[in-house]
């Protein structure tokens, strides 16, 4: 079983697409299945079952596929969680056959005593997703290690705990850099990485200095490590907020440097929720950003965050990335507590500016 499964998370690429998704029409995408089984292995096909038949403990129910965002399965076989594609959680006992699917090797059957947890990929999904060169659910250690599209990363420190999508991953201020991801998989002439993250235990003011940065770069020495995205009430160039700095292209911030406090950087008193994030650039300007003219923005919740480029580069160049670095969740300047817990970390190859998808995996 586990050189079928691995065959088929090498496989995945021509099934649903790659690291850089298809481009068939969104109407012949079928309803598709991930299953994670129990020895760390991974199966990706097209299902022959349509509904789930699940026992709660007030109804008995057969749920469709395509209402299903995740299946986590428990250690009895029968006991399960689901996650809804509207959010809405259900617990119960499923009496499941073994899964038929189709894979890019042939039709298969596996049991449910050898599956751990399993995700529905919607019809259309593989069309959507053009231009997608990383996309990690930061889950779990396999999950890290084994990103959905792109290369793997590592996991240097942290834990998981309840994320935005099933699990996340947890790291305080002395775990920086806790998760990395080679860095030239960051695309320099336009691109876009987004993700969620909410933030626990800070204080309600924000200091000057990167406290905290959310995702920083370093060179293949460990060196020269710094924040291309993080809080700060002076940047260095005037700017405060939620600030960005990419090198060639320059810092951006919310708005002017001053007194800040987290609330007002993300716009919102909801600072310890979950909250979206997203960090787009490209040289040929962003559109409908500062009249095109800026290669540089954030933006927060789906809502454009950045108001000030006090010492951006004008016109922009493309992004230069230290050679034989990584890109790392989490650095700071000497913050003595608090913690971020990060989730669903997707890259992609061009200034994405709608994010109307981003309340989906």
């Amino acid at each position: 079983m586990k050189r079928i499964a691995l065959c088929a998370a090498a496989f995945a690429a021509a099934l649903f697409g790659g690291a850089v998704w298809a481009e068939t029409d969104a109407e012949f995408q079928p309803l598709g299945l991930e299953l994670d089984l129990v020895d760390g292995s991974r199966v990706i096909g097209v299902p022959v079952i349509e509904t789930l038949p699940m026992q709660t403990s007030y109804a008995r129910m057969e749920i469709p596929l395509n209402q299903i965002r995740t299946v986590r399965i428990g250690a009895d076989h029968e006991a399960a969680s689901l996650t809804l594609q509207n959010g809405d959680t259900l617990s119960g006992v499923i009496s499941l056959k073994p899964i038929r699917l189709t894979t890019i090797f042939g039709a298969v059957k596996i049991g449910v005593e050898h599956i751990r947890e399993f995700r529905v990929v919607p019809a259309g999904t593989t069309a959507a997703r053009k231009g997608l060169v990383l996309w990690n659910r930061l889950d779990s250690e396999t999950e890290i290690r084994n990103s959905h599209v792109g290369p793997g990363g590592e996991l240097n420190a942290g834990r998981f705990v309840p994320g935005r999508f099933g699990q996340g991953v947890e790291l305080n201020m002395q775990e920086q850099f806790g998760v990395t991801f080679p860095l030239d998989i960051v695309p320099t002439s336009a691109g876009c990485i987004e993700f969620w993250a909410r933030l626990l235990d800070l204080p309600q003011d924000l200091p000057w200095g990167q406290k905290p940065g959310l995702i920083g770069m370093n060179d293949k020495d460990e060196g020269n490590r710094g924040s291309i995205l993080h809080f700060n009430g002076n940047d260095g160039a005037s700017n405060g907020g939620l600030c960005a700095g990419l090198a060639g292209i320059g810092p951006a911030g919310t708005a002017q440097y001053g007194s800040w406090t987290y609330a007002r950087a993300l716009g919102t008193d909801t600072v310890g929720e979950w909250h979206h994030y997203a960090l787009v650039w490209t040289p040929a300007g962003i559109p409908g950003v500062a009249d095109g003219a800026r290669g540089l923005a954030v933006f927060v919740d789906g809502r454009l965050n950045t108001g000030s480029w006090n010492g951006a580069v004008v016109p922009p160049g493309p992004l230069t990335l230290p050679d034989g670095g990584r890109l790392g969740l989490l650095c700071h300047q000497g913050m003595p507590s608090g913690r971020v817990v990060f989730d669903n970390l997707k890259i992609w190859n061009y200034a994405k500016t709608d994010f109307g998808d981003r309340m989906h995996e």
